[in-house]
């Protein structure tokens, strides 16, 4: 008569054991589509090279040492780090300094040998302690999250989410501090795709729960072929409660059997419609968004306690869908960078200061050069054109603010700050008048009509957010700045850029390869009572002008040779190279 409480009850640790494996493979699936694979080949390189551990039979200096230098250059003083393990409950009656201290030079000799490395393991491990913190703000509680590469002959730790002091070996081979290597790596080689330990181990019916020193835990993990290794992306749950309850539920049910056979009866059939129901819901919700739904809605059922715990996981799914749709929508504005920014920390649409550069273009002639055209023409010109100059606004972190007519305007600096914004405001503008040469030569070639482009910028600060009102809001800049940066447009030379001093002097220290800047001498603009100071940027030995009686043909616009001193880096001599903090040299695809 035990037996339908029994089977039932039993099954409540499994569906909670499921229930972590269903979330985990959400969280372990994440953690994958951070890397990009690229750089997670020259990672795997990186592993794969080194031979020589110091120390192997301390393993923990080299995991200290490796994780002390991803976050910072310099190794702590003796003091620091003893005050550190101390807090962390670290026994440090045998620590020895000069170990870590050599183990620190060892990884800087081979970060050294890799230039550039360090940087990308820094940020994936900003990523992987941020993805672990995250989650377990939601109320899902992991140990860590972990990366690992697997070459067929060797194993290795690469990341883990832990500060230095509670990492996981890594940076390590796997062999160097462990002896179970090829039965790990028997689970591992499965294949790409999900897998976790197995749920049937003891005597066939208990998982395999790994035991040490830190506790009693149930890894998740997602293999994925990377060129010549299998990398893998692993999550550690504790699994101390969910064994725990497997215990104590088999022994309570054996005595409830004995004692009270019927009320167990009657009260398994209560608890199946109670408990079992809004758990199997909850499963089946997370495997659905799992997949990608986030439109499924677990339906409301079981005491307040699965109300609360149901109505929390369907405002998750609603949050989730609500982010994924916003940087969808965003990255059609921003670039994809600034898109996950916003996404993550939001967008500020009231006004507030900023500090920013304004970007003004304007095709030269537009008019009167598409006058006779057709209207469906003229779009489709102009979008020829802007579907290549946009994505290179967005590649320097350019928000393309808004259209008028042939002209753009962009923002660099909002609505997401941006430290460099000068410079990459006019490194985006070199790069739209290049592509604006590569554009036309090829236009010319197939006999089709060409437009040239004048740019104009000025920095400095502006009122920028939404403006409006409840039934049409639009994000902008404005300001003397954005004034100002029009008039710049208008008085560039076509084919070149012409800058206000605002963006001069916060730019005059980049020598940008093969341009020039020239001071423009007693411009005049509407509005300003004196002549303001302005620079043209030349992009090219050539001076375009328009021929009204052309207008319409590609004949409109003429060239004619200049000098205007373009320079590339070789060509400075010793005391101009003093002067520049920043060598820059744009490529266009």
């Amino acid at each position: 008569m035990a037996v339908p409480v029994m089977v039932f009850e039993i099954q409540r640790p499994w569906q909670a054991l499921n229930q972590l494996i269903t979330q985990s493979k959400m969280v372990v699936s994440n953690l994958q589509e951070k890397f990009d694979p690229e750089e997670l080949a020259k990672i795997n390189n990186f592993a794969a090279k080194i031979t020589d551990y110091p120390n192997q039979n301390e393993p923990q200096y080299l995991t200290w040492a490796f994780g002390l230098l991803l976050e910072d250059d310099m190794l702590p003083s003796e003091e620091n780090i003893r005050q550190i393990l101390a807090e962390n409950e670290i026994d440090i009656n045998d620590f020895d300094y000069d170990q870590l201290k050599k183990a620190f030079r060892f990884w800087q000799k081979q970060f050294f040998n890799e230039p550039g490395l360090i940087f990308i393991f820094r940020k994936y491990k900003k990523e992987i302690s941020g993805l672990v913190e995250s989650v377990n703000a939601t109320g899902f509680s992991i140990d860590d999250t972990y990366v690992m590469a697997d070459n067929g002959q060797d194993l290795y730790f690469i990341l883990d989410g832990s500060a230095w002091h509670d990492s996981t070996y890594p940076g390590q081979k796997y062999d160097v501090i462990a002896n179970d290597c090829p039965y790990f790596r028997a689970y591992l080689q499965k294949g790409p795709g999900f897998d976790h330990d197995p749920t049937h181990h003891i005597w066939g019916i208990l998982p395999k729960f790994n035991t040490d020193q830190w506790g009693t835990w149930f890894s998740v993990w997602l293999a994925q072929k990377n060129h010549d290794n299998y990398n893998v992306f692993a999550l550690d749950l504790d699994a101390q409660s969910v064994k725990d309850m497997m215990l104590i539920i088999s022994g309570s049910i054996m005595i409830i059997a004995i004692i009270i056979i019927l009320a167990v009866i009657i009260a398994s059939v209560k608890l199946s419609n109670y408990f079992a129901k809004p758990i199997q819901d909850l499963v089946s919700g997370t495997e659905a968004v799992s997949q990608g739904d986030f439109n499924f809605r677990v339906p409301i059922s079981g005491n307040m306690e699965f109300t609360k715990l149901i109505n929390f996981f369907n405002q998750m799914v609603v949050s989730l869908k609500e982010r994924l749709n916003m940087k969808q929508t965003l990255e059609k504005l921003l670039s994809e960078e600034l898109a996950e920014q916003v996404a993550k920390h939001g967008l500020v649409l009231g006004g507030q200061k900023a500090e920013v550069t304004i970007l003004f273009t304007d095709f030269a002639g537009f008019t009167p050069n598409t006058r006779n055209m057709p209207p469906e023409e003229v779009v489709k010109l102009l979008n020829e054109y802007f579907s290549e100059l946009i994505p290179i606004i967005k590649k320097w972190g350019g928000l393309p603010d808004k259209y008028i007519g042939d002209s753009i305007i962009a923002i660099f600096g909002a609505p997401v700050r941006l430290e460099n914004h000068a410079e990459n405001a006019v490194c985006a503008a070199i790069e739209m008048q290049l592509k604006i040469r590569q554009i036309n030569d090829w236009r010319k070639k197939n006999n089709q009509q060409i437009l040239e482009m004048r740019v104009g910028l000025n920095s400095g600060q502006v009122i920028a957010g939404a403006i409006g009102s409840d039934l049409k809001l639009e994000y902008t800049a404005i300001g003397e700045t954005t004034n100002l940066a029009n008039r710049m447009e208008s008085m560039a030379a076509i084919g070149h850029i012409l800058i206000a001093e605002n963006t001069y002097q916060l730019i005059k220290r980049i020598f940008f390869e093969g341009i020039s800047i020239d001071f423009a001498k007693g411009l005049k603009f509407k509005g300003y009572d004196m002549p303001v100071a302005a620079y043209n940027l030349y992009i090219h030995n050539t001076d375009i002008s328009k021929k009204e009686e052309f207008a319409g043909t590609n004949d409109y616009y003429h060239y004619s040779e200049a000098d205007h001193g373009l320079k590339t880096k070789e060509d400075l001599a010793e005391t101009e190279r003093s002067l520049y903090a920043k060598f820059v040299k744009i490529q266009i695809d």
